[in-house]
């Protein structure tokens, strides 16, 4: 491990035991359970995760609830012991891993304090002085004298943070406290966190499930899935992932609710079944529907096909169509062929999926063949759900033209260690007007990305409107992200016509004439939405949400420079009407 390494952790697993009763748990504490049938489980909360942490480093784990992100802290900080695996942590080390350790309640506030100060080995006058720092920066004066069960949440969260960060550690570990307490303390926390690491060169690990606050402060995130590292970046990077990624958990709890109701209807002399999706690669619209005639299930005796006639979406029939969460057209003649399609509009999942019933063969004896034909070249991925089971099954890099198969044998396949891969592209939408360009401009019509504070910015974007009945003025939006993160400026447009009937693809552009943006680097999001999107509160993340056309996150950078020095430092410098009386 080099100097300049905090943390060097290699293959780290660690496996907890679930008991199936609570007997279980006294007899294994004694070591007389032994691996006795059915006593427990096995529970993998870190599962091979390899990093390098480097001093001076903020850097925040993200992830979902049981990902393994406090699993991880504790094995830093000691408070567990890894399964297997090496971890070398250097330095001394503070941690606030839970809101209320270490703190006892019937103590008054000043004698927690004291208490926490005196096991990091700070007494007498030092302490005294610690103390006052610690109150003063809590703001408890008043309530530092009374128990600390008699403080509010918040008040308490002030207090605990202070203390932590009152001694300057060489790794400041904290986690999910930052959510708790008012808008005030949280920038008060920022600042401080910030001093501690920009000043000190204290390491900082935050673990947070409001990814848009974890990035105002940490450079580098780490997003943690299933006990192992999905993606480990810079956080503009990690964001575009992790915005597609509340579209991929709706998915995966829209596919395991249909699995469960399935796993319900089997029996002994019933068929398992699987669940086949086609997907729209990186989930983004096909420029053309995708039409299907044939998606068949073969055997050596036996073929098995969707219906894609009006009784599709039966769900008595062992195999049909799954309409929730999918991108289904409805029934049409194509060259004399019963048809359907993966529409490319209508919906923010452009996928379509349907069911099939199946047996265990030998190996080599099933087979998925699709017939298809679009008018323009498309890609997609094909897997096959089977329990918790994922296959898959590869690409349909697509032609345009007439009808072609695809086809794959199940055995040759290799099992997916999860159902999407990350998507990194920052589109979303659903796909009835699609962004098919983009570009910034300065005043005499060249591209750019460079523009001066006070001058002129012109956005070019080339769309194109997938929807054949579309009619409407939608919601057109660029935001702007200091630095790719912070949300500092919006420009929306309620005005703009949208027709199919007059004109499929055109051009929208938006000049700003005095750009009164700071100096600094910014990237841009473009958005088109519906109608009326923006004058109501939306409950839908907007990854998912039916209500977006089509969004590019982040799509590209501009940098904002000033001769200046007002634009230097700030954000927006506005325009006011002044007057003077005398």
């Amino acid at each position: 491990m080099t100097d300049d390494l905090v943390i060097h952790a290699r293959d780290l697993r660690k496996v907890y035991r679930l008991y199936s009763g609570p007997g279980y748990r006294f007899l294994d504490m004694f070591g007389m359970l032994g691996n006795r049938a059915g006593a427990f489980t096995e529970h993998a909360a870190l599962d091979g995760v390899s990093l390098d942490i480097k001093r001076g480093e903020k850097v925040a784990f993200i992830g979902r609830n049981g990902a393994g992100k406090s699993t991880l802290l504790k094995l830093v900080t000691k408070v567990i012991e890894p399964t297997s695996g090496t971890l070398d942590v250097s330095g001394k080390v503070h941690a606030l891993l839970q809101i209320g350790t270490g703190f006892h309640p019937d103590f008054t506030g000043r004698e927690n304090v004291y208490a926490y100060l005196a096991q990091l080995g700070v007494t007498g006058k030092e302490a005294d002085r610690q103390c006052r720092d610690i109150v003063e920066f809590a703001e408890l004066e008043e309530y530092i004298g009374q128990p600390v069960k008699t403080y509010s949440t918040g008040m308490a969260v002030r207090l605990m943070f202070s203390t932590a960060t009152a001694i300057t550690p060489e790794l400041l570990v904290l986690d999910e406290v930052l959510g708790v307490g008012d808008a005030y303390f949280a920038q008060k926390s920022y600042a401080r966190m910030r001093q501690l690491t920009d000043d000190a060169g204290t390491t900082l690990l935050l673990v947070t499930h409001d990814i848009y606050s974890a990035v105002k402060l940490c450079d580098r995130l780490i997003w943690i899935d299933k006990g192992r590292v999905l993606m480990d970046g810079p956080g503009p990077e990690v964001i575009k992932a992790y915005e597609d990624s509340i579209r991929q958990q709706e998915e995966s709890r829209l596919r395991l609710r249909k699995q469960r109701r399935l796993d319900t209807e089997s029996s002994p002399d019933r068929p398992r079944h699987a669940i086949l999706e086609i997907q729209s690669a990186g989930n983004r619209p096909p420029n053309s529907p995708i039409f299907f005639s044939r998606v068949a299930l073969q055997t050596p005796d036996h073929e098995e096909l969707w219906p894609l006639g009006a009784n599709a979406f039966d769900q008595s029939l062992p195999a049909h169509l799954e309409g929730e969460g999918t991108a289904w057209g409805e029934t049409t003649k194509h060259d004399g062929r019963t048809t359907r399609a993966l529409l490319n509009y209508g919906s923010p999942f452009h996928k379509v999926s349907g069911v099939f019933p199946i047996t265990d063969p030998p190996p080599g004896s099933q087979r998925i063949e699709i017939d298809y034909r679009a008018d323009e070249p498309f890609e997609a991925v094909v897997r096959l759900f089977v329990g918790e089971k994922v296959i898959d099954l590869g690409r349909i890099d697509g032609h345009s033209g007439g009808w072609q198969t695809w086809a794959a044998t199940l055995d040759q396949q290799s099992e997916a260690a999860a159902p999407s891969q990350i998507n990194t592209t920052g589109i979303h939408g659903t796909g009835a007007i699609s962004i098919t360009d983009i570009g910034t401009f300065n005043t005499s019509g060249d591209e750019t990305h460079f523009f001066e504070h006070g001058g002129a910015f012109e956005l070019r974007m080339a769309y194109r409107i997938n929807q054949p009945d579309l009619r409407e003025r939608p919601q057109v939006l660029l935001a702007f992200h200091r630095d790719g993160l912070q949300d500092v400026c919006r420009i929306i447009s309620r005005d703009l016509l949208f027709d199919a009937t007059v004109a499929r693809t055109g051009e929208v552009r938006v000049r700003i004439g005095d750009l009164r943006l700071g100096a600094a680097t910014y990237t841009v999001t473009v958005m088109v939405a519906r109608e009326g999107y923006y004058d109501q509160e939306q409950t839908r993340y907007f990854s998912l949400n039916p209500g977006v056309y089509a969004c590019h996150s982040r799509a590209l950078e501009i940098n904002v420079t000033s001769p200046s020095a007002i634009a230097s430092g700030t954000i927006v410098v506005a325009d006011a009407d002044w007057s003077m009386r005398s």
